[in-house]
């Protein structure tokens, strides 16, 4: 009777075409938007690739995906292949599915390109270092305009706070509180806090006026029209470069202004490629995140401080930027009596 008891299942009970779409609108927004834009290119590819072989692809098996992964080893790195991988994952757990990702055989396929390929990433964001940052200051010729006012306190405020993209697209005037010191800037939710539990990071005031972000916010807020505690996005579009309007600017928005003011101070990211530990770097929405750790790190900052902004959870994700900047001064190398 007990067997029977623990085999048997309660059937499923029907729900409301309204409750349906409630519970369909809260599992979408279990990924961030980011997220579920990468898994879909990632199953655009996939499921090409499946149709020229007529192969299915959802749902599928793990002898397909183990021969997608051996026929993407020869044209994308491991994290790559890392992500089609979850994405593939993703798509058959969502529809109730077996996840054909899960066999053995799979797990050690990845394995073996991770061996074969090599995990560390080829590339990184370049990082707009305080330096760099002077210098794309210093090429801003638009500095009396609306646009120029915008574009420098985005620049600053994301290298003095180690801000993400999407969080500068996501601050608003009552994110921020201004201080005798500096500013107090509450991020909401981030890549790392997806539940909205929130961090607060103090910006001081800088130490020279042209690069200090809390003056670039002051003269954003006279030229923007902005107020504290209004609620309206802390930057938005402008037109003609002079018309400020109300909508928030996206982060695709946001890496393009860093990515064509470091281009207007004709910063080659072939250059600092050394600065990252890395073959290749290109200035990216993640470059003044970047920066700010290497900058700190080069300045002697120890990890765990560099942490408590950069709102790294794991020091050894910290580390990638780090150990370049103080490579030589972490070194036995010199203590050995060489």
């Amino acid at each position: 009777m007990s067997r029977a008891l623990d085999a048997w299942k309660a059937p499923p009970t029907p729900v409301t075409l309204e409750d349906a779409q409630s519970v369909g609108a809260l599992l979408a927004s279990s990924r961030s938007a980011e997220t579920r834009r990468s898994y879909a290119s990632a199953m655009h590819t996939f499921t090409a690739w499946c149709r020229v072989r007529g192969y299915p692809s959802i749902p599928t098996g793990p002898e397909v995906v183990a021969s997608y992964i051996a026929h993407r080893a020869e044209q994308v790195a491991h994290s790559t292949i890392s992500r089609d991988v979850a994405a593939i994952s993703a798509a058959h757990l969502d529809k109730g599915l077996d996840d054909p990702t899960a066999h053995h055989g799979v797990r050690q396929a990845l394995r073996s390109v991770g061996r074969a390929l090599g995990t560390a990433p080829s590339r990184r964001a370049t990082p707009l270092t305080t330096a760099l940052m002077r210098q794309i200051i210093d090429a801003m010729d638009d500095l009396e305009t609306a646009t120029g006012t915008r574009d420098r306190v985005i620049l600053l405020l994301g290298l003095a706070a180690a801000l993400r993209r999407r969080e500068l697209a996501a601050l608003t005037t009552n994110d921020i509180a201004r201080q005798d010191a500096g500013l107090l800037l509450q991020i909401r939710r981030s890549k790392t806090d997806q539940t909205g539990r929130g961090d607060l990071i103090g910006i001081p005031l800088g130490a020279h006026s042209e690069t200090c972000p809390v003056l670039a916010l002051e003269a954003w807020f006279e030229a923007s029209g902005r107020k504290l505690g209004v609620g309206s996005p802390l930057f938005s579009r402008i037109y003609n470069h002079s018309r400020i309007g109300d909508t928030a600017l996206s982060d695709r928005s946001i890496a393009r202004i860093i990515q064509a003011r470091a281009a207007a101070a004709n910063i080659n990211e072939k250059d600092y490629a050394h600065i990252a530990g890395v073959a290749q770097t290109w200035v990216s929405g993640h470059s003044l995140r970047a920066g700010h750790a290497t900058s700190a790190a080069a300045a002697g900052v120890d990890p765990m401080t560099i942490s408590r902004t950069t709102r790294h959870r794991r020091l050894d994700s910290l580390a990638r930027y780090v150990r370049p900047a103080s490579a030589l001064e972490d070194s036995t190398a010199g203590k050995i009596g060489l």
